[in-house]
């Protein structure tokens, strides 16, 4: 009601104003079925899900336990070929390593597989390039593929005797988490596109990794950010699939049973 100068109107509230919420709490190691990192999570028969219009991420605890070398990253192969030795791999098993572990063990192989010529593996400490340099016979065609091409080889080069790799190696492992779920984010998400093709995945929430290695990244959502807006018609979530990916969208496998994601979620309903 309209009083004094004042216009008439409807009072209009911001999602924040709304009083009709609850939180949600989801963790991998209490999950209804599924695996750490591909599960659902059941919430019973609470009728206050039946309607959600809004979800917010307050908080994500995930570890940051990344292979940077694997057979699913498509990198746990070193190849070259020897104009003496012939073709040549070097096979990593899936782990998270070092510049120096990884220089170390191709420097060990590399030796074995060219004897009598021998191989010197380095990192320069000014460039911060690998470099290979052969003494002997031996010289050496280097792939730009696989373990090769995240150590620098971005063009396949030689034969050579000595050679550094055209660009620094990218041993940094995994950088962001992708939360994905088709109850939330049902193909809402799109990515870049190949011949004109739709590209959608069902991405909700992203976390930055800003931790070391074998570390918990903890997040706090951003609440008007980090959010997805269902609309006055809502749905239903009270069974919530979440699947957790990493770089290049692949699941990320390295979560086990004794590692524990954490998300807690503000959920809006009518």
């Amino acid at each position: 009601m309209a009083s004094g100068n004042s216009f008439g109107g409807q009072l209009v509230r911001q999602h924040d104003d709304n009083e009709r919420y609850t939180f949600l709490r989801i963790s991998s190691k209490e999950r209804s079925s599924g695996d750490p990192y591909n599960f659902v999570a059941r919430f019973g028969n609470d009728i206050k899900l039946d309607n959600i219009t809004e979800i917010h991420l307050m908080q994500a605890s995930i570890p940051n336990i990344g292979n940077n070398v694997s057979a699913d990253i498509g990198n746990n192969v070193f190849t070259y070929t020897g104009t003496v030795s012939g073709p040549q791999q070097v096979v990593f098993t899936d782990a998270f390593y070092t510049t120096t572990q990884i220089i170390n063990r191709l420097e060990s192989e590399i030796n074995l597989a060219i004897a009598p010529s021998t191989i010197s593996v380095a990192q320069n400490t000014t460039t911060g390039k690998i470099t290979f340099t052969v003494t002997g016979a031996e010289t050496i065609t280097y792939d730009n593929t696989g373990l090769n091409f995240t150590l620098g080889f971005t063009e396949s080069i030689g034969p050579i005797g000595a050679v550094s790799a055209q660009a620094l190696p990218t041993l940094n492992g995994s950088t962001l988490f992708y939360i994905h779920s088709t109850n939330m984010s049902n193909n809402n998400t799109l990515l870049l596109s190949n011949g004109g093709n739709i590209e959608d995945v069902n991405g909700a929430f992203t976390v930055p990794i800003s931790v070391p290695f074998g570390v918990y990244q903890n997040y706090t959502g951003n609440e008007n950010l980090d959010r997805i807006v269902f609309g006055r018609n809502g749905r239903s979530l009270r069974s919530i699939g979440i699947t957790l990916r990493t770089n290049g969208g692949r699941l990320f496998t390295e979560l086990t049973d004794n590692f524990e994601m954490v998300l807690v979620l503000k959920v809006m309903y009518n």
